[in-house]
């Protein structure tokens, strides 16, 4: 099977991996961040997802890790050498067509670089990515493609745990958009602030955000938790919950081209 790509995306809760045949993703799936693995462990288990998508591992020979945990960089790295013997470990430094507008850009997250070059290449810019995980970040691509920084606040799961933890007895609860705002109780009280309260709160980013752009931008929502934040949001045009994934696609095509 010719133009395979194995995208690894290694995020603070997640591993997410994607299977690319050319530019279709073919197939999918999760690791947990909280284990440690050997090089060994990450061979095995996606020698395992390889088998059960029909593909021959053997026929892998491009991969592509986008990491922000860096505990688990080498073993994933080395564990793609056995596939590839120069894989690409995605950041400012190795691929540097990146424009990048921040103060040091070695500080943003190679998740963040893949959301902003995939999202400008999909849907064009000025653009923000909405990219609902650990954290919830807010990413701004200006009309040329560059990168211009964004927001970062916690995500939807960190705020109700936290919640849960740092308070004696609130209890932690389902993020399940409640019909009404006005809680009647405690766990719909907590629930309509972590929905609703989380709506509202990213629709205002973004709109200030469109104020200091002077132009209305195309806003793309991705991330594990999207669907439900951005089917309520008054502000996403675009739904795209593999965006990282793609974004490494798009890097890498570009990183190997040499152009």
């Amino acid at each position: 099977m010719k133009d395979l790509l194995l995208a690894v995306d290694i995020g603070n809760t997640t591993i997410e991996c994607g299977l690319f045949v050319g530019a279709k993703l073919v197939a999918d799936w999760r690791l947990a961040s909280a284990v440690p693995r050997t090089p060994d462990e990450c061979w095995l288990a996606t020698s395992f997802f390889l088998r059960d998508a029909g593909v021959d591992a053997d026929s892998l020979r491009a991969v592509a890790v986008a990491s922000v945990v860096p505990e688990h960089t080498g073993s994933f790295t080395e564990m793609a050498r056995r596939f590839d013997p120069d894989p690409l470990l995605i950041s400012i430094d190795t691929c540097p067509f990146l424009k990048v507008h921040y103060q040091d850009p070695r500080q943003v997250g190679a998740d963040r670089l893949c959301n902003a070059f995939g999202g400008f290449r999909l849907f064009g810019g000025p653009l923000i990515v909405v990219d609902f995980g650990t954290a919830t970040t807010l990413d701004v691509v200006d009309a040329e493609g560059a990168y211009l920084g964004g927001v970062i606040l916690p995500g939807p799961l960190s705020a109700a745990t936290l919640l849960h933890r740092r308070t004696a007895q609130l209890p932690e609860v389902a993020l399940a958009f409640p019909d009404r705002v006005i809680g009647d109780a405690t766990e719909h009280a907590i629930r309509a602030g972590l929905t609703w309260g989380i709506v509202d709160m990213v629709d205002g980013l973004i709109d200030r955000i469109a104020g200091e752009l002077g132009a209305k931008p195309k806003v793309v929502a991705t991330g594990g938790l999207a669907e439900p934040y951005a089917q309520r949001s008054r502000n996403f045009t675009s739904l795209h919950p593999h965006l990282v994934l793609e974004g490494i696609r798009l890097i890498n095509e570009r990183a190997r081209s040499g152009k």
